[in-house]
């Protein structure tokens, strides 16, 4: 009896989120500020960059064709919505502090204010996604390759990551064809990156503009993507054309991945779930690791036997949502015996 009152008090706080790599934290936002004195200036400036910093983590979560919808904060809500922040990059002098600010926000503060406004936004860390410009092939120091080897795209919300461009990679994918690729021509340059999918970028320069044409390899739906024409104005310089294509190939790909992942708030589901509880631990454990499925919103113990349990997992957005979020907090759903059992990924699946 002690031991199911525990599990209903654990399963009563389950809250919060939590991940290894955090969404909620926003680098890089240069502040200036002047003052008349230096303490006063380091306030306005550090004040200043939280606007800057809310809207960079808005546009972090959610989709480009939300980011006009992002709800406007006062100071003191903006203020009580970032748990700490960092300074780098320090210049001050008597009236004038300059900085590199890190801003990291609370979860679940963020959560609310979206949830309230309705927005969808995707919240779990993205895996590193493989970008292979061609031009008609790959190459990797090709002026479209190299468009694309900006470190900021690599740290970003979603990280887009370059093959790495030796020897190795250049004889796998050299005769790699845009038409004709699969994964499994391409999964050993991304498996040495760390991604499990990648994106073909194809770029075909004309007169006037640049046209992409991007394309989807990996597990799961694909979606597609209208080949996309960027505007190149006359006497503008290759390396410059070719930056203004990789952008926007970029952003069509982050948001390809955001479609995906963004969850509808407005949609609610409930699944029952088997799992084998050996200790006390383990089931604290096993809570936990729900408790980082930003999109998990309840667990109910439905049933408690000796080794096992079946809870009542109430979420909202698809399925297959919750089932990549439950993956990156190290838990799998399977179908066995007629019945859907929760496990730890690194184990196979339970089965009765």
């Amino acid at each position: 009896m002690r031991f199911l009152l525990i599990i209903c008090a654990l399963t009563a706080g389950l809250t919060g989120a939590w991940a290894a790599e955090d969404p909620y934290t926003v680098s890089n936002i240069p502040v200036d500020a002047s003052a008349p004195s230096a303490v006063e200036a380091q306030t306005l400036a550090i004040n200043s960059g939280r606007d800057k910093a809310w809207q960079a983590l808005y546009r972090k979560l959610t989709k480009q064709q939300d980011w006009e919808h992002q709800p406007t904060l006062d100071p003191v809500t903006l203020q009580r919505m970032i748990r700490s922040y960092a300074v780098s990059k320090e210049r001050r002098s008597t009236t004038r502090f300059v900085a590199s600010m890190t801003y990291v926000f609370n979860p679940e503060a963020v959560r609310r204010v979206l949830r309230q406004a309705n927005v969808a936004f995707a919240d779990v860390a993205a895996k590193s996604l493989l970008v292979i410009p061609m031009s008609p092939g790959y190459a990797p120091h090709t002026p479209w390759a190299q468009a694309f080897a900006d470190p900021r795209s690599a740290k970003g919300g979603v990280p887009l990551v370059l093959p790495l461009g030796d020897a190795v990679d250049t004889s796998a994918l050299g005769a790699l064809q845009f038409g004709k690729a699969s994964w499994q021509d391409i999964e050993p340059a991304a498996s040495r990156v760390h991604a499990t999918e990648a994106w073909l970028a194809l770029a075909e320069p004309g007169t006037g503009h640049i046209t992409i044409k991007l394309k989807r390899l990996g597990a799961g739906a694909s979606p597609s993507i209208p080949d996309l024409n960027v505007t190149v104005p006359p006497k503008t310089p290759p390396a410059q054309a070719y930056a203004s294509a990789a952008n926007a190939a970029a952003a069509a790909i982050i948001d390809a991945w955001k479609a995906h992942s963004v969850v509808d708030f407005g949609k609610k589901a409930k699944l029952l779930a088997s799992l084998h509880v050996n200790s006390l631990e383990d089931w604290s454990e096993m809570l936990k690791r729900l408790s980082s499925a930003s999109n998990v919103t309840n667990v109910d113990v439905v049933a408690l036997d000796i080794g096992e349990a079946k809870v009542a997992i109430s979420y909202v957005g698809s399925q297959d949502q919750l089932n990549d979020q439950l993956a990156h907090a190290g838990l799998s759903l399977a179908s066995a015996g007629g019945q859907m059992w929760l496990s730890r990924a690194s184990s196979s699946a339970a089965t009765p």
